[in-house]
């Protein structure tokens, strides 16, 4: 547990944390089922996506307070964000290649997306998860996968825009899981591999409080059969450059970009100056919905209070993020800024643009890559129990 100073949102996560301790050993055999309240999963993944809480520190607790095997399943899942992630690093065109069809669907495709988003489907299950989507920011794990399911295979709707609604209202929206996953669903991450949303799995694992206020059209998915995209290849593997960013070489005052792909701050270097910026033009451009981008200002916010007594830290927000950061190097005399690498997504996106706005003032971008993160970000090279067995023996879960 984090000592008491730590800010309240940060704090908050270790609280539910600690909360959910007791159930960690059940999560492998009540994981899948939907039931009020989700108390049987931790709903700890926004904090876990923005790492307000890291992936090691879930891990280390887990292992910690229960032991590896009673918390394999819960540890294992933990790395499929981890894998999701390294995957899509290596093939960055996949994530390019979504973007840019999001802009080429026919005005026809987005209204008839919109009415299965807006809960008017016709299946008031699917309509009911809809809502609670758009409502609260999270939606349970199955309940993504039926409704992914639903969308492509009974709707025929394209990925790409179910994909992009998840993204838009997630608080643990991340680029890497989202999008594969969704590409698994309809088929295209593993050859022969869909998933279809059907009426007697959810009768299953949906607790009857829910289930049985929201029957109506349900039967209607028992006549879903897979409807593959076709789309190109699937890109090669290329490795991505990492830079281990040591200190500044002049010996010039250095200051810190924070952005919402990272926020855990323990142990980070001497710094000047830190900015935890929240940049609503990324935000616009990625059509974040309201409560997703209000988690990431508090967390944000959270941030800069936490570096409060190590360095000259503030909290803005900006909707030019590239021209706020040349200017607030400017002011403090800074030549060089120091920023976690963001991994493919919308921040990674916007680095074009900031880098060549730096450079004309003199200024020099530097990215770092957590050595936690690039021990895997080269691993994924196939599916995910061939990552697993690495992890299990690198992290010594298993003997080697």
């Amino acid at each position: 547990m984090p000592s008491s100073d730590f800010p309240a949102f940060r704090e908050n996560a270790w609280r539910r944390l600690e909360a959910f301790a007791d159930r960690m050993p059940e999560y492998a055999t009540q994981r899948n089922r939907v039931v009020p309240g989700h108390v049987n999963v931790s709903q700890l993944s926004p904090a876990i996506r923005h790492r307000l809480l890291g992936e090691e520190e879930f891990v280390a607790f887990a292992i910690e307070r229960h032991g590896f095997q009673k918390v394999e399943k819960l540890v294992q899942e933990i790395y499929w964000r981890l894998y999701w992630k390294s995957w899509l690093e290596m093939r960055p065109d996949i994530w390019t290649r979504y973007r840019y069809d999001l802009g080429q669907f026919s005005s026809g495709a987005w209204r008839a997306g919109e009415k299965v988003m807006g809960g008017d489907s016709g299946i008031d299950m699917i309509d009911y998860f809809a809502r609670e989507l758009t409502t609260t920011g999270y939606l349970h794990n199955h309940a993504r996968m039926w409704f992914a399911g639903a969308w492509v295979h009974h709707f025929g709707l394209p990925w790409q825009i179910g994909a992009d609604f998840f993204h838009r209202y997630l608080l643990d929206g991340d680029p890497a899981s989202n999008t594969l996953s969704w590409r698994w669903v309809a088929g295209l991450h593993t050859p022969g591999k869909t998933y279809l949303a059907r009426p007697a799995n959810m009768e299953k694992y949906v607790d009857p409080e829910i289930l049985d206020a929201n029957r109506g059209g349900l039967e209607r998915l028992n006549d879903s059969v897979a409807k593959i995209p076709s789309e190109e290849p699937i890109p090669e593997r290329c490795l991505p450059q990492i830079e281990d960013w040591q200190g500044s070489r002049d010996g010039g005052k250095v200051g810190w970009w924070i952005h919402d792909d990272d926020l855990q701050v323990a142990g980070a270097w001497k710094v000047e100056h830190a900015v935890a910026l929240l940049s609503r033009d990324v935000h616009d451009q990625a059509r974040y919905g309201g409560n997703r981008t209000a988690f990431i200002e508090t967390g944000l916010r959270d941030v800069a209070k936490q570096l409060e007594s190590s360095a000259a830290a503030e909290f803005a927000e900006t909707t030019a993020t590239a021209q706020f950061l040349a200017d607030w190097a400017g002011y403090h005399g800074l030549k060089t800024i120091v920023a976690y690498q963001p991994w493919v997504g919308p921040i990674r996106d916007a680095l074009p643009e900031i880098e060549s706005q730096l450079r004309r003032q003199g200024i020099t971008l530097h990215l770092h890559r957590k050595q936690s993160d690039r021990r895997w970000v080269g691993e994924a090279t196939a599916g995910f129990f061939g990552f697993w067995k690495k992890v299990s023996r690198n992290q010594g879960f298993v003997s080697k």
